[in-house]
Formats: C-alpha cells, sequence, structure tokens
C-alpha cells in the first residue's frame, strides 16, 4: 500500500481541522451545553496523534529515500555535487 506525499497529508490535516471548526460554530449556535460537549474535550488529545501520524509518515519518507541513496550511491553522490554546485552559485551573487 502506497503511503499518502507529505502534501496530501497536510491537506487532510486542514480539512479536518476546518470540518472541526464548522462543527464547533453549528454546536456554538446551538444550545450550549455546560459540561456535555465530548467533541470539544476530545480535541486536544487529537493533535497529539496526528501529529505523531505526521511524524511516522516523515520518518517513513526519511527512510525511503536513506534506502534510495543506499541501493543508488553513484546517483546520490551526483544529485548531492549538482545540488551543492547550484546553492553555491545562488548565494556567491
Amino acid at each position: 500500500m502506497k503511503q499518502p506525499s507529505l502534501r496530501e497529508e497536510i491537506a487532510a490535516l486542514r480539512a479536518e481541522i476546518e470540518q472541526l471548526r464548522d462543527s464547533k460554530s453549528t454546536a456554538d449556535a446551538g444550545a450550549s451545553k455546560p459540561d456535555g460537549d465530548e467533541q470539544s474535550r476530545d480535541r486536544p488529545d487529537d493533535v497529539p496523534k496526528l501529529l505523531g501520524e505526521l511524524g511516522d509518515l516523515v520518518q517513513t519518507m526519511l527512510d525511503e529515500a536513506e534506502e534510495s541513496f543506499a541501493g543508488h550511491p553513484l546517483a546520490a553522490v551526483s544529485a548531492a555535487l549538482a545540488l551543492g554546485i547550484v546553492i553555491g552559485r545562488l548565494t556567491a551573487k
């Protein structure tokens, strides 16, 4: 199974945040519940969970990059050299 890209993951997180904002605004527009709003209490717990999932995704991407570099060392060194030359020329001006 293919892992979602970092951009896809961020877009999904943004959509989820918007959905939570919309549900909060509709809950605020309705009758206010002093202690019964379970969804409001669960939101702070979702942030560390989502950040953990994002961290896992980034770690997976780094592991795949490391495996790719180990499998193709000449291409990795060539790419690093080319990137170094480009950065050097951009910063020299």
